[in-house]
Formats: C-alpha cells, structure tokens, sequence
C-alpha cells in the first residue's frame, strides 16, 4: 500500500510501477516495491500487486497477493497466477509475498522445494489490530510476536533467506497511516542465525545487511537436506506424491 493506503480509491494502473522503474534506472538499484493496489485493464478487478524490479528500470517480477486479509476481501479479488520465482542478476532466485500470505507455509514450500527459491521478499501492511479485540485482550503486541516468529520460522524451515518489511507508524509531526498502528517488525532472516537485522521500533528507519544469500541456503542444505529429501519423496507432500491412507480401527462387539 506504498501509495494511497489501503482503500479502493488508492487503484492505480500500470503508472505507480513504471514511477519505479525510473528509479531503478536512476539509482541502479534493484527494487521490491512495497505494494500497489492495481485495477487490471481486462476484467476491471483490483489487486494488491508488488514488483521486483531491475537496475535497468525492467520487470523482473509482477506478483498479485493470493491470500487476502479480511477487510481486503471487500474490494480486492484474489491474485490467481501463483507463488513463482525468478533468478536476479546476482544469480540469487528469489520469490515474492505478500501481508498476510507468510502466514501460509504452503507458500513458502512451493517457491523453494517446487521453484527453488533462496531469497523470499515480502512487503507488508500489519498493524496491531489486525489482533481484533480478541488478540489484543491477551497481548497488545501479539502481531509483533506473530510477525517475528513466522518470519523467522519460513527462514529456517525452507532454508531460505527472508525480508520482511512493514509499513512505518508516524513520526512527530508525519501523517498518521490510515488504518490501524503499523506493528513493525521490518528484518532480515535467515537459516542458522535466525533475524540478523530489525527495524528496532515501529516508525521511519533504514536497516542494512550484507548476506550471503547462496553460501547461507546452501550449507543449510547440506546439513538438513530438505530439498533433496522432497525431491526424492521423503517428505510428506514432496515429489513424488504421498499415496496416503486412513486407517479406521475395527470395533470389537
């Protein structure tokens, strides 16, 4: 929700991303650009869109959010394209998520045990009351928690690399975001160590890290093998499929 917030009126076409790509030409950055609420040219319907975007201002990478929060479900329609993946111009292959959809694990196993990917990117919009009252009878900051552990948890379990980054609460003297308090938690996690860089409040700040995203998802495979495990079928799900069976005991009369 980078520009506009969240609201359907924020629907932008193709014109918020090539404003991106520019600056990817400008700077000759690569760029993950927080998310875009797009209306799509052919069928009319919104989606939550974000891109990955080369230093030559080009698209390396489109993704439309497939897991959609709540409140979402009123004026965005589900991305159907799928979780894929593509390979950067550092030789990284890196896949995109978005909000709420690194709460499915499902996701995370098929961009690196189907598509191989070592590096996910997931910008966010997550607030503290995305807890409800319910969440946040039992601990105000319970989204701060969820956030921590599930990005630290994709990381080690699919021996990948992970960014995520969360909307900013307001400074002094900025503008509020329009729904909810941003619940921070903007980091960088990866196998072994775990979030090697946070964002260590939930307004404004810049982290930087340097990884080394191949050598790092590569030796977590040779100590746990999940790839190749999947490959060959030894993981429940894996390649190939599981035939499976349930077995209802007899009851003796």
């Amino acid at each position: 929700y980078v520009i506009g917030g969240p609201s359907p009126e924020a629907a932008l076409d193709k014109g918020g991303c090539e404003r991106f790509c520019k600056f990817a030409l400008d700077y000759g950055l690569d760029i993950v650009v927080g998310t875009i609420i797009e209306r799509d040219p052919d069928d009319g319907r919104l989606y939550n869109c974000c891109y990955y975007i080369n230093n030559d201002g080009s698209v390396l990478m489109e993704y439309r959010k497939v897991h959609l929060w709540h409140p979402e479900r009123d004026y965005l329609h589900q991305g159907k394209r799928g979780f894929n993946t593509a390979k950067n111009r550092f030789g990284i292959t890196v896949g995109l998520a978005i909000c709420w959809d690194i709460a499915f694990p499902e996701a995370f196993r098929h961009m690196a045990l189907k598509h191989h990917a070592q590096l996910v990117i997931a910008p966010a919009y997550w607030t503290l009351e995305d807890a409800g009252p319910i969440g946040m009878k039992y601990n105000p900051n319970s989204e701060t928690k969820f956030v921590d552990y599930v990005c630290t948890t994709r990381a080690i379990e699919n021996e990948i690399c992970m960014v995520f980054c969360n909307g900013a609460d307001a400074s002094e003297g900025q503008v509020k975001p329009p729904l909810g308090t941003m619940a921070g938690a903007t980091q960088i996690t990866v196998p072994f160590l775990g979030c090697i860089a946070r964002c260590s409040d939930r307004t404004e700040e810049m982290i930087i890290a340097d990884v080394n995203v191949k050598q790092l998802t590569d030796d977590a495979e040779k100590v746990y093998k999940i790839r190749k495990d999947w490959k060959e079928g030894k993981i429940f799900g894996g390649n190939p499929k599981y035939e499976t069976e349930t077995i209802i005991p007899s009851t003796s009369h």
